[in-house]
């Protein structure tokens, strides 16, 4: 991108502005705001994309207004997506420098949070870095007597998630002071239907004419301090970028890379995930192996203690019979040797009774 003129002048290259957000959100009115000049776009909404030109604070500026989006929070009509790509394309071949998503500074639900994101995915990832949020229906919030940072701080998790995704980029038009009057006479050309012409904004008379607005020449000034404002800032993103203006076919060519690095290194990690599981399978089966055989000396173990303990046992036993078969044999021998005795005691008294009656009678 190349350095812009000074203000007063036209700049040295073209700032092209594609406009994206809901229908009814004020988006077609901020086109006309950015052009400076009566009604160029349609405001009804409902139309499709549409581009204009005008110098505008000094510099060349492109604005195409594309189609609003409808509602559909989970999927995006196949209408909105060709309308959506037929807008970027009427920016030309190199693409919008600025991305300006239009949002009313009234209640950003997660519904429309999800509507808001499906639609920009069209765009590829890269797209965010290219975009800023222009909040529309400032002179509300002034009525209600806040701020802008204090309506962001405030706001539930929708608004924090799209202020992440722009970098808290974001501009603010009080929609009454962008109200146009109606002597603000125009030669205009303007583009539709998916098809650019090349037209440019002039006042038909620049002697006569001046612009005016529902609220005078002050809110004519307003105005144009309004665009001035969100001009700056966007020279002040297109710095921050590398002064690189928003390809989609960069990006997708961007994404096919990124996406074949990561199917490689995909590749390579399950590779080395494979040899892993297997190290760690066999790692597995070894601690079973080692537990079932520590499990198994464990049993051989007790079982060995319980047959010894039976066998204790059984020795006891066998002593205690040993023991008693022994005592009943020593009774049974005294037994029979005092019978043996017994019986040797009575055969000699009768003897010697006998062989006393053998003396007597001899006698």
């Amino acid at each position: 991108m190349g350095s812009w003129s000074t203000p007063g002048h036209v700049a040295s290259k073209e700032l092209r502005v594609l406009l994206v957000g809901p229908r009814r959100t004020g988006k077609s009115s901020s086109g006309n705001t950015l052009l400076g000049y009566g009604r160029v776009f349609d405001t009804r909404g409902g139309g499709t994309s549409t581009s204009a030109s005008s110098v505008t604070a000094g510099r060349h500026v492109t604005v195409v207004d594309a189609q609003g989006w409808g509602l559909s929070e989970e999927s995006v009509p196949r209408e909105e997506k060709i309308e959506l790509l037929r807008a970027l394309d009427l920016c030309g071949p190199e693409g919008p420098h600025v991305i300006l998503l239009v949002i009313p500074l009234l209640d950003f639900t997660e519904p429309e949070r999800r509507v808001v994101e499906r639609r920009m995915e069209i765009l590829t990832s890269g797209v965010w870095r290219h975009t800023m949020v222009l909040f529309t229906f400032g002179d509300w919030l002034r009525g209600q007597g806040r701020s802008v940072q204090e309506r962001i701080q405030s706001a539930g998790p929708p608004l924090q998630w799209l202020m992440d995704k722009c970098r808290y980029r974001y501009h603010v038009l009080d929609n009454k002071a962008a109200v146009i009057g109606q002597n603000g006479r125009l030669k205009q050309k303007v583009s539709g239907g998916g098809k650019k012409q090349k037209g440019t904004w002039q006042r038909k008379d620049d002697k006569g004419m001046g612009r005016k607005n529902m609220e005078g020449e002050a809110g004519g000034r307003k105005e144009g301090e309004q665009v001035r404002e969100l001009l700056s800032k966007v020279e002040d993103m297109l710095q921050e970028n590398g002064a690189w203006h928003f390809s989609l076919h960069m990006y997708q060519r961007l994404e096919e890379e990124w996406s074949h690095r990561e199917q490689q290194l995909r590749a390579r990690l399950e590779a080395e995930t494979d040899v892993g599981s297997v190290r760690r399978k066999q790692k597995r089966v070894e601690t079973k192996i080692n537990m079932e055989l520590e499990e198994e000396q464990r049993l051989d173990t007790e079982e060995e203690e319980q047959e010894g303990s039976l066998r204790k046992e059984q020795e006891k036993k066998e002593e205690c019979v040993e023991r008693k078969m022994k005592r009943e044999e020593e009774e049974r021998v005294r037994v029979e040797l005092g019978r043996q005795s017994s019986e040797e005691d009575g055969g000699g008294v009768q003897a010697v009774i006998v062989e006393e009656r053998r003396r007597t009678r001899g006698e």
